[in-house]
């Protein structure tokens, strides 16, 4: 039976057999992939969505969120040692950073293509397993989301914030991305 260190064969099968994964498997086994912190961690979409304004006219968006505190990592024993010691320790750290009114902030920036520009480039813009070069699209800095409380009731208000891509506020809209269109699909059966 494999254990926990010998069981991801598979996962490098499909790794070696996908190279297509290749920019994200780079991304995740660099330096950067264990975070030091929550409060210290870079995100971005895999999807593209849109954003449509009010007479309907619509572009493709990618998300961008920059830690306005630095992108801090461990290295892996030292990671190692905190899982093992306290295996809540993001989820603490960032609680009590924000307790103590250190309130974290990312930086909000956005990377918009014309919906007529969709296959001007040399890949397809909706493939999920495609990043848009910065050079070609420059993320433009759009806001700051800071988290300055705790939830009050932590199930309540967790649960209804709800990350899937199912949930989208007036003004954003799908793609027909087919990893995206696979996951909605997944969430409509499921309700």
């Amino acid at each position: 039976m494999p254990q926990a260190a010998s069981a991801h064969d598979t996962f490098w099968d499909f790794i070696s057999l996908m190279p297509e994964s290749a920019h994200m498997i780079m991304w995740v086994m660099s330096d950067r992939a264990i975070p030091r912190s929550y409060r210290m961690m870079e995100g971005f979409g895999v999807h593209t969505f849109r954003l449509v304004n009010e007479q309907g006219k619509a572009c493709f968006v990618k998300f961008h969120w920059k830690p306005l505190q630095g992108v801090h990592s461990v290295a892996w024993d030292e990671a190692q040692k905190i899982s093992g010691k306290d295996p809540d320790f993001h989820r603490r750290d960032l609680w009590e950073a924000i307790e103590s009114g250190n309130f974290p902030q990312w930086e909000l920036g956005v990377q918009i293509v014309a919906e007529k520009d969709e296959m001007s480039f040399d890949f397809d813009l909706l493939d999920p397993t495609k990043i848009i070069p910065e050079e070609l699209v420059p993320v433009q800095r759009v806001g700051v989301l800071t988290l300055n409380r705790n939830p009050d009731n932590f199930f309540a208000e967790t649960e209804q914030v709800a990350f899937h891509v199912g949930h989208v506020v007036p003004g954003i809209d799908f793609t027909n991305d087919p990893l995206l269109q696979g996951r909605l699909f997944r969430t409509q059966t499921r309700s």
